[in-house]
């Protein structure tokens, strides 16, 4: 199985003023989110690289997060062209600020959604923070979504101009016999 990680690159709702603070890690924790305030959306993960064909095998999201106090956490939600049911984090966060990786989902789980290369792309995460403990108050410095997948088998590619149909033969030498092609 291979990965890809990406920060987002773009929230999705337009009152979200400060979820750009977790576009990066810089350490800057000034993104504060608590029960009243509103539900945060990212997509746009400009950075993830799926190969067609992929089969995902796993989401999950990784925070940079500390908190005030214990309590109920947020929950969390994927976009795949339908949301996914809220999920919990794997941990609660500490008082102090620390990746958790990963902080919700895992490298075999899928939320409930079918996935293929292009839905997994194009993915959008969201925080629910209906679900959070009155006065807990959640910093983030930065999230990331990281996509496990298991590359397509076989040929995906055109090799040396060979169109993937025609791959079983280069030349006239079948691929069994690859070797023989001068300069191969």
């Amino acid at each position: 199985m291979a990965n890809t990680i990406s920060f987002p690159t773009s929230t999705i709702d337009p009152q979200s003023r400060d979820a750009a603070d977790a576009f990066a890690d810089d350490g800057n924790i000034t993104l504060a989110l608590q029960q009243n305030g509103l539900d945060i959306s990212w997509g746009t993960f400009s950075g993830l690289s799926i190969p067609a064909g992929a089969t995902i095998d796993g989401i999950e999201i990784i925070a940079d997060v500390t908190t005030n106090s214990f309590g109920n956490n947020s929950d969390w939600k994927v976009y795949n062209g339908a949301w996914s049911s809220n999920k919990t984090p794997n941990t609660h966060a500490g008082k102090s600020l620390v990746v958790i990786d990963p902080y919700v989902g895992g490298s075999s789980d899928l939320w409930g959604l079918s996935w293929d290369a292009t839905t997994a792309a194009n993915i959008q995460i969201q925080v629910d923070l209906s679900t959070m403990t009155a006065g807990k108050i959640m910093f983030l410095d930065f999230l990331k979504v990281r996509i496990t997948f298991t590359a397509a088998s076989g040929y995906a590619n055109a090799v040396n101009g060979v169109a993937a149909a025609n791959i079983g033969k280069v030349g006239g030498v079948t691929t069994a016999n690859i070797e023989k092609v001068i300069g191969v």
